[in-house]
C-alpha cells in the first residue's frame, strides 16, 4: 500500500523535500571540504596526496592536478591542428 500525503502550498512542498534529502556528508581530512558522495571525496583527496604529479597540455602547456581535467581542457579549449 502507498501512503498519500497532500501538500497544501509551495512552502510546505519545499520543506518536505528538504526533510527527505539525505544529510550524509563526506569530509576531506586535509581541508574539511564536504561532499555528498564518497567517490567525489576520494577523487578530491587525491589532489592533496600527490601535489607534484601534474598533467600538462601538449598544445598550450597548461598543467592540471587531475587527468580528467586535462582531457576536458583539450576538448573545450585547445583545437587539435
Amino acid at each position: 500500500m502507498f501512503a498519500i500525503m497532500q501538500i497544501d502550498n509551495d512552502v510546505s512542498r519545499d520543506q518536505f523535500r528538504r526533510k527527505m534529502r539525505a544529510k550524509c556528508e563526506f569530509v576531506c581530512k586535509y581541508c574539511q571540504r564536504r561532499f555528498t558522495k564518497p567517490y567525489n571525496l576520494m577523487i578530491h583527496e587525491r589532489t592533496h596526496k600527490s601535489p607534484e604529479l601534474t598533467f600538462s597540455c601538449a598544445i598550450c602547456g597548461k598543467s592540471f592536478k587531475r587527468q580528467d581535467n586535462l582531457k576536458q581542457h583539450r576538448c573545450n579549449q585547445c583545437v587539435w591542428r
